[in-house]
């Protein structure tokens, strides 16, 4: 029983492991690339709903800030009423 390969054969494996090596250092790489990105998408989300946090804490009383917007409105009309009946120019 012989155990030893040909020449060739020897040449074939020595090839193919090459071949291996190459592509897992490949592969390492990728995925280095690939978490890079995601942490850095990661970052950038959580800055977002840092700001998206805010911008809804500015906006919570945007309710009250209309009715107060129409309310001046009213007002203003009011006193332009008041002031042409008594005769006062409004400008």
């Amino acid at each position: 029983m012989v155990l030893a390969l040909a020449p060739q054969d020897i040449t074939f494996w020595e090839i193919t492991l090459a071949i291996g090596a190459v592509v897992i250092v490949a592969v390492i790489a990728l995925l280095s690339l690939l978490l890079s990105l995601v942490r850095s998408i990661d970052t950038n989300v959580q800055q977002l709903k840092d700001a998206a946090q805010g911008v809804r804490s500015d906006t919570a009383n945007i309710k009250v800030a209309l009715a107060v917007a129409d309310s001046l409105d009213e007002v203003a009309e009011e006193a332009r009423r008041h002031a042409e009946l008594l005769g006062v120019s409004a400008k």
